[in-house]
């Protein structure tokens, strides 16, 4: 066993036991987990591909020399229901509502438990780390995962991993020395396989998915409208969602 290799996974057992506390198997399927290092050169070049307002993990933690990164998979009745409704899905709200409010208490965890082994961390909440106005996120939970391994993305500009890219990813980055994942990543996508599938782009209702760009006002926009009408219909709080581009994906979910 590598000297790191039970504080790894002391970090992913407190990710899979902080989501069974949740107990909504009903909604999500067991994480998957990966590292990445801090000075990966894939981060720097984010502020190329995202823009110079995306941060390096060493802006966050100055003494950050890994990134944990984590995806919880939806369960397939959650990631099959928005293709099948006209706005917004009820049941991708309430799953994505539930996941991001329980992903502080899985950051934490992993926080609580490297804090006590005396290394510091730092936790990013979920989702909303933009400005409103301008859309523009200092972090990407996603190209995080991606440098982990975690996946490789597809013309929904999801990142899609072995249990597809229906579900939610966060980020805890650490000072902990944790190996980095460096397998080489299959990409799953039949369209950046073999151009032979374009669903997403077809079922958008703005057509904010293009395959060189993608309209993010007018995705967020959607967003919006379909969290005021399901809001009209509930007196849950619901997310501003959609997940049709993923929920039409064929690997949206894989067992």
């Amino acid at each position: 066993m590598r000297a790191n290799e039970s504080l790894e996974n002391g970090i992913q057992q407190r990710i899979i036991d902080s989501l069974n506390e949740l107990n909504r198997p009903d909604l999500f399927r067991s994480p998957i987990i990966a590292f990445s290092s801090a000075e990966d050169e894939q981060y720097s070049k984010l502020k190329e591909i995202i823009g110079d307002w995306h941060l390096n993990p060493t802006e966050l933690l100055p003494d950050a020399k890994s990134v944990i990164s984590y995806f919880v998979p939806f369960t397939k009745a959650v990631a099959m229901e928005p293709k099948t409704v006209v706005d917004g899905s009820f049941l991708w709200s309430e799953a994505y509502q539930e996941i991001n409010r329980h992903f502080d208490k899985m950051n934490q965890a992993v926080a609580d438990y490297l804090t006590k082994l005396g290394y510091s961390t730092k936790t990013i909440q979920a989702t909303h780390t933009y400005d409103p106005k301008d859309l523009k996120s200092m972090w990407s939970h996603r190209s995080a995962a991606a440098i982990a391994g975690l996946g490789a993305f597809g013309l929904n500009r999801l990142l899609i991993t072995e249990k597809g890219s229906a579900g939610r990813f966060c980020t805890v980055i650490t000072s902990a020395p944790l190996q980095a994942n460096i397998k080489p990543i299959d990409n799953k996508c039949l369209y950046m396989k073999n151009g032979s599938c374009s669903l997403c782009l077809k079922i958008c209702p703005v057509q904010a998915l293009e395959t060189n760009s993608f309209k993010k006002f007018d995705c967020q926009d959607e967003l919006n409208k379909n969290q005021a009408l399901m809001t009209e219909s509930t007196p849950l709080e619901m997310a501003d969602t959609c997940g049709k581009c993923i929920s039409v994906c064929p690997v949206a979910y894989i067992e």
